[in-house]
């Protein structure tokens, strides 16, 4: 899976954008919904929807900032430092930044999970787990595969309504997705029906800024953990026999 092409339907250079307005607004990011428009001879007006992640600013020293980025507030995610283990910077300069939270290092911060977030999904995409492809990063913002169409975006699990078949459908691809995650090593840090799509049929799984290296972070096995419970936990309160336990040592038998 490793050498798994470009989707067909993604729209490349030379384009152009049509900006159609936030479509999201979460803890830590802002998503605008983007179409993409191909300037290409061979295939102009071909058009593509993508999901333009903006990640909201943790740092905010002057009055209009916000306004002048484009948001309408700061990040509210404050406890990183746990997810931080094992995600080093090479500079000596950068390290100092970081420890000190200073302006700088706080850049820096924001420009790593935004840069986390993309190779964490492509590795992911590129080995079959049911996530958006990943389109490509730059500073604080991330564009990705849009879930949806014209009508409605994809909604979260925790507000689709599913029949009985479609739960229990909804688990199983639970199950083989914490299995290809798991397999690569990584914990998404924050799994929840929250970060879970439902969209014809099909569970997504979204955003990854927070996602532990297992190998790395030695409290990765504990966030890949709370994961499964989360999760199980939504399945377990609509009726669903689902045992986290099992589930957890299923997803371990494929790291």
């Amino acid at each position: 899976m490793s050498d798994r092409p470009h989707p067909e339907w993604l729209v490349s250079e030379p384009c152009h954008v049509v900006d159609h307005g936030v479509g999201k607004s979460g803890t830590e990011a802002q998503v605008v919904l983007v179409e993409r428009i191909s300037d290409g001879v061979d295939d102009a007006g071909r058009s593509c929807l993508i999901a333009r992640k903006r990640y909201l600013p943790r740092h905010v020293t002057q009055k209009g900032q916000l306004e002048a980025l484009g948001v309408q507030r700061a990040s509210a995610f404050r406890h990183d430092v746990q997810y931080r283990e094992g995600r080093q910077f090479r500079k000596s300069r950068d390290r100092r930044a970081l420890e000190q939270m200073s302006t700088y290092g706080k850049r820096l911060l924001q420009d790593r999970w935004t840069g986390t977030e993309h190779e964490v999904m492509l590795r992911l995409w590129r080995q079959g787990v049911s996530v958006p492809y990943p389109i490509g990063c730059a500073d604080d913002v991330f564009d990705l595969e849009y879930v949806g169409n014209w009508e409605m975006a994809a909604p979260q699990l925790s507000a689709a309504r599913l029949s009985d078949a479609e739960l229990d459908d909804a688990f199983e691809q639970l199950l083989v997705g914490l299995r290809g995650i798991t397999a690569a090593g990584i914990a998404h840090g924050d799994l929840s029906a929250y970060n879970l799509l439902w969209w014809d049929r099909r569970l997504w799984f979204i955003d990854f800024p927070q996602s532990i290296d297992i190998a790395v972070n030695l409290q990765g096995l504990d966030f890949l953990h709370r994961d499964v419970l989360n999760v199980c936990a939504w399945f377990q309160r609509r009726g669903l026999a689902v045992d986290a336990e099992e589930v957890f040592a299923d997803a371990l038998s494929f790291l």
